[in-house]
């Protein structure tokens, strides 16, 4: 693949993730007007004014296929770095809107559109959608279906870069797997509390965002050893066990902490009494285990020999109880 940076890149979304493919990409061009933010309003990011990039005021809740078509046609790459949050059917919009575009450049001798749809997490192809927990999973499956039937058609080429979940989210309490509780009884302090999700040898795959800003932008503008035929990636910070990463807390902590093991049927048992819960669902998939890790070997980021940040590193900076 060409190793000379695009001319024309338009970044959906500046949220954590799309502000760390940002950071990664700025180095890439002396000349930032070749980067363009599309957010909904340009007014809340005056903190970027200083990397003098553009701005494409974009509201996804009120675009129409053919004005987002019309948008991603004038650029070469189009990366997608928003999704939680946006009604259901939304990553469906952008892709076929990515498609469109793609004809469109086709149709004026345009070189074919790069895209990235919004798929750094888990290997849904795997996942599916969880047996109906997880619609959203479900879409993101869906999209790539429609990639694969219509891509080369439309001139696009596109890339999922499957990262597994951001390393800040196995450590938040709200996720369950690494939680500070208080300890019973008058005058006790916090004690912390590491839960296996299935079993301890369950692994699940985490990357940091500033790792998968990292590796995206190396995709984007310096893909050495990346086949051109490649359509789906992999990306890890790290591989980790449930087991492993209670001895990198023990370790990061100094002193002891409290194991417990979640099994795939008490987190059903739990669901039954929260059913709307897409947390207590969320955890369900990891404890089953299906396409949520994947070897360290298989990523990108090994190929290339890029340096990535362990757990334990991770842990060491910004873990506090």
């Amino acid at each position: 693949m060409s190793t000379t940076p695009p001319s024309s890149i338009l970044l959906f979304g500046a949220g954590e993730l799309g502000t760390a493919i940002l950071d990664a990409l700025l180095p890439y061009f002396p000349n930032p007007q070749n980067l363009t933010l599309a957010v909904r309003d340009p007014s809340k990011y005056t903190s970027l004014t200083p990397h003098k990039i553009n701005f494409l005021p974009l509201d996804l809740l009120t675009a129409t296929p053919a004005s987002l078509a019309t948008h991603f046609s004038a650029f070469s790459v189009v990366i997608c770095a928003n999704g939680f949050g946006l009604p259901p059917g939304s990553q469906l919009l952008i892709a076929r809107a990515a498609l469109a575009a793609g004809k469109l450049r086709k149709e004026n001798g345009e070189a074919p559109l790069r895209f990235f749809p919004w798929q750094w997490g888990v290997d849904y192809d795997v996942t599916g959608d969880a047996g109906g927990l997880m619609p959203l999973f479900g879409e993101q499956l869906a999209v790539k279906e429609l990639l694969r039937a219509e891509t080369t058609e439309a001139g696009v080429q596109w890339m999922v870069v499957s990262t597994g979940i951001f390393m800040s989210f196995l450590f938040e309490g709200a996720f369950g797997v690494v939680e500070t509780v208080k300890e019973e009884g008058k005058g006790k302090g916090k004690e912390v509390v590491v839960r296996a999700l299935g079993g301890w040898e369950n692994r699940v795959t985490v990357t940091t965002v500033e790792d998968i800003g990292r590796i995206a932008a190396r995709l984007v503008c310096e893909p050495n050893g990346v086949e051109a035929g490649e359509r789906v990636v992999y990306a890890a910070s790290q591989t980790i066990s449930y087991g492993e990463l209670a001895g990198v807390v023990e370790r990061v902590l100094g002193r002891g902490l409290r194991r417990e093991v979640w099994s795939v049927e008490f987190l059903k048992e739990e669901l039954g009494r929260e059913p709307e819960s897409v947390m207590r669902k969320y955890r369900i998939v990891f404890a089953e285990g299906k396409g949520v890790s994947w070897g360290e070997e298989e990523t990108v980021n090994r190929r290339w020999g890029m340096e990535v940040t362990d757990v334990e590193t991770w842990a060491r900076e910004n873990y506090r109880v």
